[in-house]
């Protein structure tokens, strides 16, 4: 056995080990940096490893063999930093970025030699750095390549460009000499190229012109771009050049030559020209103009002429207005928003701009505008002002919103006839559109005022609003509201008064309260609905009205409190039949149920009398008494179930299981025995086990036959059939006949609904299908009727085998 230590020990792992072992840690290292900050825009991880990966497989293959060979010589062409090189170009790093992500790669790789330590041999390390500096200049190589190929049409797409340009472009050096001239300025001084350049402004232009060229030469080269008007004398009179020239970098920082761009702007100072004669002559036409606010705006927004109708829509002297901006017509909240410079910009970008909103007059106040803005431009296109229209629409917005107030009013006071839920919905519509402050009171039986709703727009002040709830007006004080309501017509009180409040209180805790409110201006509509007064309801404002302005107000506060009236009397009406219906069905229920006990008596005394009778009258005469007390107890039975279905509570329903069938062909031979000259057929088909409430379904049997043989000829017979149909259970009970009446097959099930036929010996109240139906309907089933003069009247129900869940 061989006890040398080291003859089992692998061989310690070389440079080209680490760079395949750790070969995506030094991609992850070097792309890390890259991010840091040499990559010049972010990129994502694909982009910015690029060819990294096989550039790393090919340097440790160059590694191996330098190992294994000795000293073998590097690969001239590295293809993979030819192409990494391309690839850096397209995504835009530059020369530099280019060679020193290289250098950062070999830092990875030298950083990963440290931490682990591996032992590089020197051989190893200038293998590493030569192969490093062949891709570098691989990449490089191929990076300027691309970037010559892509530029050269660049360049001479440019000179084209400068050549087909409609303006004189051209460079000079520090002395004055022209290094490039376009065609057009070439055409301009009538010489060709080589006749130009190496040239100065005297040899071709007159020597004042000159000399004046060479002056703002001068100022250019100082290291600052100007723009300078130059007039040329031709042949065919002066052109007017606009002149831009800027300094062209040289060495050290310092201006070594400029470059310039002259357009000819002759026509566009004629149109200047042009255009200040016709703004004059436009202003003296406009400045008598008083339906419209017209005025004139320099390029900045700021008043340049002011019309009379300016002056008494907005309540500005010229004098005041003329060189100050757009803005100072517009609220704060449009002008912290930016929104008079956006309007010029749209009129800039678009020849005007149309808007509607609200304005701000010299004293503060607002209104509504329609302003139309309109840029104005020369011949050239060169912007020189604006035109603003502007029109008072304070009535016609008013008018607007007055619409649509009113329709969601008429709305929402339709959706409900509850007299508190219509009140809560007048005073929140009042504030939300109309008023600060809105209280509404109502006339009660005793006559008087009571405060019945509050509601205040800002929600903060509800609270002090309901410390004026115990302080209704008394009626015959004399106080402002009590007065409005007995003379039954509006009142408007534009600007309040001590004196006026004082006559509204009725207390001093109630003065307090209103001192509290601060409200500067009050509308007192009365309530009126057919001719009777309901009520008032109290507008207030926490500003003061002028006189003229409170009147449309005014009207839209009538045509609140006309509709409220109208809601709050279809509310008090539809309260009061719903208490008649209650008391009704009350005394229904309560008759009904006392009505039991002498019937019960009358028909215990008809049996003992028909058992003890002497003879055959007395036998009849029991018998006669005995069927009118079952026809009452019929009555009272269906009285009952009407009363308690139409309160809400339904005919209660105890399903059990039953032979369906069976059933109801026990119900029919009872019914026989009541009919004994008519003939009822009945047949049974399918499974008929189920659940159901066997005396409630007795009922439905009962009524419909006995209804199908009420409303049949004698001679006639009625069908029963029941069948069993999957889920459900099926009766049809069908008759012969004249047909239901088109008018009375939508109202059949209805309560008190009783056929012509129906004479009044058979004790009906017209309720039998009424309650037929809410038993049907309480098993979760349903009854419907078809009927023709062909095939008679036919009634099927349906019912479920089991009752689903309440």
């Amino acid at each position: 056995m061989n006890s040398d230590p080291h003859t089992s020990e692998s061989p310690p792992p070389t440079l080209a080990d680490l760079l395949e072992s750790r070969h995506e840690d030094i991609i992850q290292r070097w792309t890390g940096r890259l991010r840091e900050g040499l990559a010049p825009t972010q990129r994502t991880q694909a982009e910015l490893e690029d060819h990294i990966g096989e550039y790393l497989w090919e340097m440790a293959r160059v590694l191996r063999r330098q190992t294994a060979a000795g000293a073998e010589p590097l690969p001239e062409w590295l293809p993979v930093a030819r192409e990494h090189g391309s690839q850096r170009m397209r995504i835009g790093f530059d020369v530099q970025a280019l060679v020193r992500e290289y250098h950062v790669l070999r830092e990875s790789i030298l950083d990963l030699v440290e931490e682990t330590g591996v032992r590089v041999t020197l051989g190893e390390v200038r293998t590493l750095s030569a192969f490093i500096t062949t891709g570098i200049a691989e990449g490089v190589d191929e990076y300027l390549r691309q970037r010559d190929a892509v530029q050269r049409p660049s360049e001479e797409r440019l000179r084209a460009m400068l050549d087909q340009a409609p303006a004189a472009i051209f460079t000079k050096d520090a002395e004055g000499r022209y290094l490039y001239s376009n065609h057009y300025q070439q055409r301009l001084v009538g010489r060709p190229l080589e006749e130009i350049v190496g040239r100065d402004d005297t040899a071709l232009f007159p020597r004042p012109l000159a000399d004046a060229l060479r002056l703002h030469d001068a100022q250019v080269l100082e290291g600052h771009t100007r723009t300078f008007e130059e007039v040329v004398e031709f042949d065919t009179g002066p052109r007017t050049y606009l002149s831009t020239k800027f300094p062209l970098p040289g060495g050290e920082g310092l201006p070594a030559a400029l470059g310039g761009i002259s357009l000819d702007i002759t026509a566009r100072k004629q149109a200047e020209q042009a255009l200040r004669e016709s703004e004059e002559r436009f202003r003296l036409l406009v400045e008598g103009v008083e339906d419209y606010a017209i005025h004139l705006l320099d390029t900045e927004g700021r008043i340049i002429s002011w019309n009379t109708g300016a002056e008494r829509i907005m309540g500005y002297t010229q004098r005041e207005v003329l060189g100050r901006h757009i803005a100072l017509f517009h609220p704060p909240e449009e002008r912290d928003a930016g929104q008079p410079e956006q309007c010029l910009q749209t009129a800039v970008t678009r020849g005007h701009c149309r808007m509607e909103g609200q304005r701000v007059r010299k004293d503060g106040g607002r209104f509504w505008a329609e302003f139309v803005v309109t840029a104005l431009r020369d011949e050239a296109g060169v912007l020189r002002g604006f035109s603003q229209f502007t029109r008072d629409i304070s009535r016609r917005k008013r008018a607007e919103q007055a619409q649509t107030f009113f329709l969601e009013a008429g709305t929402l006071l339709s959706q409900s006839l509850d007299v508190a839920s219509t009140l809560r919905k007048i005073s929140s519509l009042a504030v939300r559109h109309l008023c600060d402050y809105c209280m509404v009171d109502l006339l009660g039986e005793d006559g008087q005022l009571h405060r019945l709703e509050l509601a205040a727009r800002d929600p903060s002040a509800q609270a002090l609003i309901e410390r004026a709830r115990p302080y209704p007006p008394l009626m015959g004080s004399g106080s402002p509201v009590s007065r409005a309501l007995e003379n039954g017509e509006a009142l408007a009180v534009p600007e309040l008064t001590p004196a006026w409040l004082d006559a509204s209180a009725r207390n001093a805790e109630h003065r307090a309260v209103l001192e509290a409110l601060g409200p500067k201006s009050v509308a007192l509509v009365p309530l009126v609905a057919r001719g009777r007064r309901l009520g008032i309801i109290n507008l207030a404002w926490l500003r003061p009205h002028t006189v003229g302005g409170f009147a449309e107000d005014l009207e839209v506060a009538r045509g609140l409190a006309d509709r409220a009236a109208v809601a709050i009397d279809n509310a008090r009406l539809y309260q009061q039949a719903q208490e008649a219906v209650r008391v009704r069905e009350d005394v229904v229920a309560i008759v009904s149920h006392d009505l039991r006990n002498p019937l019960n008596a009358i028909s215990l005394s008809a049996t003992l009398l028909e058992r003890d009778a002497v003879n055959e009258r007395t036998t009849r005469a029991a018998r006669r008494i005995t069927a009118a007390a079952e026809r009452g107890s019929r009555m009272i039975r269906d009285l009952l179930d009407f009363t308690q279905a139409r309160v809400g509570a339904g005919i209660p329903i105890h399903p059990q299981s039953l032979d369906f069938h069976e059933h109801v062909r026990r119900v029919v031979e009872e019914v026989r025995l009541a009919w004994p000259g008519r003939r009822i057929d009945i047949q049974a088909s399918g499974e008929g086990q189920g659940e159901a409430d066997e005396g409630r379904l007795a009922q439905v049997v009962t009524n419909l036959v006995g209804n199908a043989l009420q409303h049949s000829p004698p001679g006639t017979p009625v069908r029963v059939s029941t069948r069993g149909v999957d889920s459900s259970l099926l009766m049809e009970v069908h008759n012969e006949g004249p047909a239901i009446t088109a008018e009375l097959l939508p109202m059949l099930f209805e309560p008190y609904r009783r056929g012509a036929e129906a004479g009044p010996s058979r004790g009906s109240l017209g309720l039998g299908l009424y309650i037929t139906r809410q038993i049907v309907l309480g098993h979760g089933g349903s009854v419907d009727v078809h009927s023709t003069p062909e095939d008679g009247t036919t009634f099927t129900v349906r019912l479920p085998r089991s009752r689903p869940p309440a």
